[in-house]
Parts: C-alpha cells; sequence; structure tokens
C-alpha cells in the first residue's frame, strides 16, 4: 500500500515539475504546497506499516498462546485404551415379548361345554427374534410359551435379493396359503382364527418346513403381482401325512394388489396346494408304505381397505373375506370333500377404537357331510389403550345343523408387547 502511495507521490512532483511554466506566477507558494504534500504522504505511509506491524505481532501471539494452551491440554488429558469388546452386542439379535390372556364366561345355565368353561387363561407368551444376519439375509424365530410347554412357531432366514426381484426364504413357517393363515394369534383383528380356517386347515392352520420363492412380478393386471412358490414336507396331520410326512407339499400363491384411488385399495389373491397324504415310514418297529394318495386344497381371498388420507390414524375401513376348499383322498374311494369360508368388516372409530363384525360358515371335515354345516358369528370392539397394550370385548355364537345346542362365550382378552417389534403379524 505505502509503495503505491509512493509512487502516487513521485507522480506527482513529475506533473508539477512538468507544469513549472503555468507556475511562474507563484513559484514559491507552489512548491511549498508540494513539499507539504510529500511529507502528508510520507506520514500516512509511517502510520500504515506501523498498523501493519502491530497486526502482525497480535496474531503470532494468539497463535503462540493457542498452541501452548492445547500442548498442556493434551498433557493433562490421560490416554485411553478401548477393546471394543461391548460394541459385540450390535451383533445380538432384537428380542420382542408379547402376552395374550383373556377372561372367558361360557353363557349358559352350566358354564361350561365340552370343550369350554369359564375362567381365566393365559393363552401364551411370545418371544420373537429377528436380527440382519449380514448384508444379504436376515432371521425370525418365534417361540410359544404355553401353560402346557414351549413350542417352536417359526424358524426362518430369508435372502432378499436371491434374484433380481425374488427372495427366498427357508426354514418352518406360517405358509402364505390366503392372508390370515399367515399371521400369528396375538395379532388377528379378532380373538380366534376363523372357524373355516381351523376346520380345515387344522387347528393351528399351515405350518410347515421347507423353502418359499417369492417372486415381484412385473406389472401386469394390477398395480402389483406377487407370486409365491412354497415346497414343504407334507407334515399337517389333518390334511397330509403328519409325522410319517410324504415330500413334498405343494403351494401356489398369486396376490394382485389394486389401488381405486388414494384412499381406497384391494388385494385379490389365489391359493392352490397338493401334497400326499399316504403313511411312509416305521411305526414300532413296522414298516408302512401306503399307495400314493393327495389332497389338493384351493383358496380365495379379497380385501377392501379405505384409508382417508392424513386421516387414516383416526378412520379406516376393511372388508376382507376368505373361501376354502379341500378334497382330501382317502382311498378305497373314500373322500373328504370340505368348503367354508368367512367375510368380515371392521371400522375404526377413533384414533384407539375399533368395531367388528366376522361371520363364520364351514362344513365340517368328515366323510358324506352334504349338507350339514356350522356358522358362527362374531361382533367384536376392541380398544387401543397404547400401542403396547390392547383390550378385546369378543362375543362368539355359534350353532349349525351338526351340534347338539348352540354355543354363546364371551371373552375379555388382553395382549401386550415389549420390544422393538411389537405386535407384529409374523
Amino acid at each position: 500500500m505505502h509503495k503505491i502511495i509512493l509512487a502516487f507521490g513521485v507522480f506527482i512532483i513529475a506533473y508539477g515539475t512538468l507544469s513549472a511554466q503555468t507556475m511562474q506566477k507563484h513559484p514559491v507558494a507552489s512548491v511549498d504546497s508540494l513539499a507539504a504534500q510529500i511529507q502528508v504522504l510520507q506520514n500516512r505511509i509511517r502510520n500504515l506499516e506501523a498498523r501493519q506491524a502491530r497486526s502482525e505481532l497480535v496474531k503470532l501471539r494468539e497463535q503462540a498462546r493457542q498452541a501452548a494452551a492445547s500442548q498442556t491440554e493434551n498433557a493433562q488429558k490421560p490416554s485411553v485404551f478401548k477393546s471394543g469388546q461391548r460394541s459385540l452386542q450390535a451383533i445380538n439379535p432384537e428380542i420382542s415379548v408379547t402376552g395374550d390372556a383373556y377372561l372367558q364366561n361360557v353363557a349358559n345355565n352350566d358354564g361350561f361345554t365340552e370343550n369350554q368353561r369359564n375362567g381365566v387363561y393365559f393363552r401364551v407368551i411370545g418371544l420373537h427374534f429377528q436380527s440382519n444376519l449380514d448384508p444379504f439375509s436376515t432371521m425370525k424365530i418365534a417361540l410359544e410359551v404355553h401353560p402346557d410347554g414351549i413350542e417352536l412357531g417359526e424358524a426362518y432366514a430369508t435372502w432378499n435379493n436371491f434374484l433380481p426381484n425374488v427372495s427366498l426364504t427357508a426354514g418352518k413357517f406360517r405358509q402364505q396359503f390366503g392372508v390370515v393363515n399367515r399371521w400369528h394369534a396375538h395379532s388377528l383383528d379378532q380373538f380366534d382364527f376363523p372357524l373355516a380356517l381351523t376346520t380345515i386347515l387344522g387347528e393351528d392352520g399351515l405350518n410347515q418346513s421347507g423353502f418359499s420363492i417369492d417372486w415381484l412380478m412385473p406389472k401386469f393386471w394390477a398395480a402389483t403381482n406377487m407370486l409365491t412358490l412354497q415346497i414343504t414336507n407334507a407334515q399337517n396331520e389333518q390334511l397330509f401325512s403328519g409325522s410319517l410326512f410324504s415330500f413334498p407339499a405343494v403351494l401356489t400363491h398369486l396376490k394382485n394388489y389394486m389401488d381405486f384411488n388414494q384412499n381406497t385399495y384391494a388385494e385379490l389373491g389365489l391359493t392352490a396346494m397338493v401334497g400326499r397324504n399316504d403313511l411312509r415310514g416305521f411305526v414300532n418297529g413296522v414298516k408302512i408304505k401306503q399307495p400314493a394318495r393327495f389332497t389338493k386344497l384351493a383358496g380365495l381371498d379379497f380385501t377392501l381397505s379405505w384409508e382417508p388420507v392424513n386421516r387414516a390414524h383416526y378412520h379406516s375401513f376393511t372388508w376382507r373375506s376368505e373361501l376354502y376348499y379341500a378334497d382330501k383322498n382317502l382311498g378305497s374311494g373314500r373322500k373328504i370333500q370340505t368348503a367354508g369360508g368367512y367375510s368380515y368388516l371392521q371400522y375404526r372409530l377413533n384414533e384407539r377404537w375399533y368395531a367388528g363384525l366376522r361371520v363364520d360358515y364351514t362344513q365340517p371335515f368328515i366323510v358324506n357331510n352334504s349338507g350339514k354345516n356350522i356358522y358362527q358369528v362374531v361382533p367384536y370392539l376392541t380398544w387401543w389403550q397404547s400401542h403396547w397394550v390392547r383390550f378385546r370385548l369378543q362375543y362368539n355364537y355359534k350353532n349349525g345343523n351338526v351340534l347338539d345346542k348352540s354355543e354363546s362365550i364371551v371373552r375379555l382378552q388382553l395382549t401386550w408387547a415389549a420390544g422393538p417389534h411389537k405386535h407384529e403379524r409374523y
């Protein structure tokens, strides 16, 4: 900066010399004026240089102070060595616990029937384990602790990107026969499974060991199409061979998802399954090898849901229906051919209250069941105390031409959950 000012002063002097002729009238005054200006410029240069020196000195002092403080802090701070052992908890599975208990009243003069009686019952404690095994696969395990013992509900691993748009599951799992068979009891919309499901598929539904392949198909006639192929042991005791299973049982399920508008969507599913029910193995040291016999199953499911945008937390509506059909060949010209189904409506009244009604109908799972039926009407009311605690009041009225008399049962159910996966359906 001072060089620029000095150059400017020299320019002024030169200019003054060249203009000396014009200054002849006042030569002394012009020389004195130029000398004074030069003196002013020199003073300014000296002031700027002094100010710049002081500024650099201040900066150097501040840098020295910061360096000294940093060295003192590092000298006082003790060295810490970490082994990393506590980080091993990151590989532990996520654990959730669910509880399911209920108060039951049998509405007759005796207070009991052949299969039910008044009282308080604890149905199950569910222990659910879930973990990402690595970037490619996950695992889920569900243990059911009943008053009579412990049962393995599900245990399987899933590879989500086994192939493009294809996932692979291996282990023991509830099968994708329709919709509700896949769910766990504590997460049902009602207290119990539909009557047609437990009558045709068995008390515990279809829960077998094997492989499942799920293919997210290209978009055809619906917004989303999913095809599921499951190959399992035929270990269902009612439909197939039980413990003496004749491998394999094959299930296919096609799910179609459709959007009607921004608030309403529907799902339509078709299921087909076939498996052998002949016995092959040893019983008490005796070899059993029956001729091949097959059980054929078919299912149709439909779900319509209305969930208004920005209001689904307070109001929603669900209509779900399923139909089941079973054809079991017993040999010697004998067959069990049974059909049944259910349908229910559920409406969300507000943030915590739901009201619903389910209707069940089925033929009994016996030979020569033409004209025989059992039906059930199930109204219910559900209150969510919070995301972790739920109460449900339900009334079951069962009747039919194969029952000696009707049955009426009122239940007050309590379910609770703790852990990262609360009331998960599966």
